[in-house]
């Protein structure tokens, strides 16, 4: 659900501009923010020590969103932060993240 809203939302705001390769960022709603690499791009915040995802779209089969996993495991890592997905209804995802049959 949250994916589609995303996608919704997307074509009432101007795109992030910028290359590709990199992970790109703008504030979105209040304390959340926009991220964007390549084909990927979701939502996120910081709250209380956490990198909170909410959601995550990859448009394309390619290896953004691995792209997109190392950022945050980097970044938690660097700032002693936990890395949490606020909603996980994709079972391949779940199943990439360890969680669920597989």
């Amino acid at each position: 659900m949250i994916n589609l809203v995303i996608r919704l939302l997307s074509k009432f705001f101007k795109q992030i501009e910028g290359n590709p390769d990199e992970f790109l960022e703008r504030p979105y709603k209040r304390e959340w923010r926009e991220f964007i690499v390549g084909s990927c791009k979701g939502i996120y915040r910081t709250t209380n020590n956490e990198y909170e995802i909410l959601a995550v779209v990859n448009t394309k089969k390619n290896d953004n969103f691995d792209t997109v996993l190392t950022w945050f495991k980097k970044s938690a890592k660097r700032d002693k932060y936990n890395l949490s997905f606020l909603e996980v209804g994709n079972p391949k995802f779940k199943q990439k993240l360890g969680y669920g049959n597989k």
